[in-house]
This record gives C-alpha cells, structure tokens and sequence, in this order.
C-alpha cells in the first residue's frame, strides 16, 4: 500500500521546542475502519502528536496526510474543514439531553472522519448505556 491509500498518513514527523524532540521521526498509518491508540507515560508526546494532527502545533519536519491531503500546510480552520477534528479529555455533556442527542451535538452530520459511523452506531451505542 502508498501512503495515499490510507485515511491517515504520518511519515517522519518530528517537533523540536528549544532543541527538545517532543516527537522524533513518528510515522504510522491509519487505514479505514481501524483504530490506533497512543499509549506512553506524562510528557511522551501523545497529546503533542494530535497537536501536530490538528494543526495546533506546527511541526519541524515531516508529513500529515488526511484523505491525501496534506495537513502541515493547512492552518487549523482549514484542518477543521477537512474533517479532521478532537475530543479533549475533560468532558463537556449535556445533562438534560440523551447520550444520543450529546453525541449529535459534538458532530455535525455528514462531516469528519467519524460523522456518518457515529449516526449509523449512535442508537446501537445509547441502547448499551
């Protein structure tokens, strides 16, 4: 496979801060369908890689490709817009609305990369909670 033929495409991506390699040469690929957890100990770098994903830091070197698009050049509206988005960790829920109706708030219908799987699993998901 090229690295087109993935959703997600990160090759040699690397971010120094004042000389320190928070991310050093990180490449992996996300196919469709398919899960990937970042896993590492306070100050290893997960948070700093979707950072880099979502524009929010700009990398030193290297490659972020969405949908064969090339993300490093893209300012983080115009990541937004490609369908790429974050759920921070602290979480922000409606109380007086259903698990449903919170999950619809936090994606728009039709866009980002988990919009139309969330819609289609969101009922078979309320039922389980």
């Amino acid at each position: 496979m090229s690295n087109t033929d993935f959703v997600l495409a990160v090759e040699d991506l690397t971010v120094s801060f004042d000389g320190f390699k928070a991310v050093d040469s990180l490449t992996m690929y996300i196919d469709k369908n398919e899960l990937r957890v970042l896993v590492g100990p306070n100050g290893a770098g997960k948070t700093t890689v979707l950072d880099l994903i979502c524009g929010k830091t700009k990398s030193t070197s290297g490659s972020i490709k969405f949908n064969n698009t090339e993300l490093t050049k893209l300012s983080e509206h115009e990541i937004v817009r490609s369908g790429v988005g974050r759920k921070f960790q602290n979480p922000s829920i409606y109380e007086n609305l259903s698990v449903y109706q919170n999950l619809e708030v936090s994606y728009p219908k039709g866009r980002g990369v988990f919009g139309s799987l969330t819609f289609k699993r969101t009922k078979e998901v309320e039922d389980r909670v």
